[in-house]
C-alpha cells in the first residue's frame, strides 16, 4: 500500500512550522505559548526591531511625517492567523523625542505587514503612558 502525499497538507503544515518558529524567535526561544493571547517579547530580537521600523516607516508614509524610530521600549505579541504586534516605540520628532504605540500584523510566510494602530502616548504626571488597548 503506498501513501499518497497531500500537497496542500503539506503546505499548511509548512505555514504552521513557519509561525512557530517566528513566534518562538521573537519571544526568545520561550517554549509554552497559549494561541490567542498577548505575550511579552524580546524587543532586542532583530525581527521585532524590523516590525518597530516598519510601523515608523508606514506611520510617516500615511501621515507625511517624518517621525525618526529610535527604539522600542515595550513589547508583546499575539498569534492569530499571522502574528500581531502591540510595541511601545521611541521616535523623534524634529528635535523632541516621544513614545508612540503601534500594532502590526504579520504573516512572514506572504511575505505581508499591515500597521493596524500608530498613536502618540499621552503623559500622566510628566511620564509618557502608553495602555495596551
Amino acid at each position: 500500500m503506498a501513501i499518497k502525499f497531500n500537497p496542500i497538507l503539506g503546505t499548511l503544515l509548512v505555514v504552521i512550522a513557519t509561525v512557530l518558529l517566528h513566534v518562538s524567535d521573537a519571544w526568545g526561544g520561550r517554549s509554552g505559548v497559549i494561541v490567542g493571547s498577548w505575550m511579552p517579547i524580546d524587543i532586542t530580537n532583530p525581527r521585532v526591531v524590523e516590525i518597530g521600523k516598519f510601523a515608523v516607516d508606514k506611520h510617516n508614509e500615511e501621515t507625511k511625517t517624518k517621525l525618526e524610530f529610535q527604539n522600542i521600549i515595550k513589547g508583546e505579541a499575539q498569534i492569530i492567523a499571522g502574528i500581531n504586534y502591540r510595541l511601545v516605540i521611541t521616535a523623534k520628532n524634529g528635535g523632541s523625542t516621544h513614545n508612540y504605540l503601534a500594532e502590526a500584523w504579520e504573516k512572514p510566510w506572504e511575505n505581508f505587514r499591515n500597521l493596524t494602530f500608530f498613536g502618540e502616548c499621552s503623559l500622566e504626571n510628566g511620564e509618557p503612558k502608553c495602555i495596551f488597548i
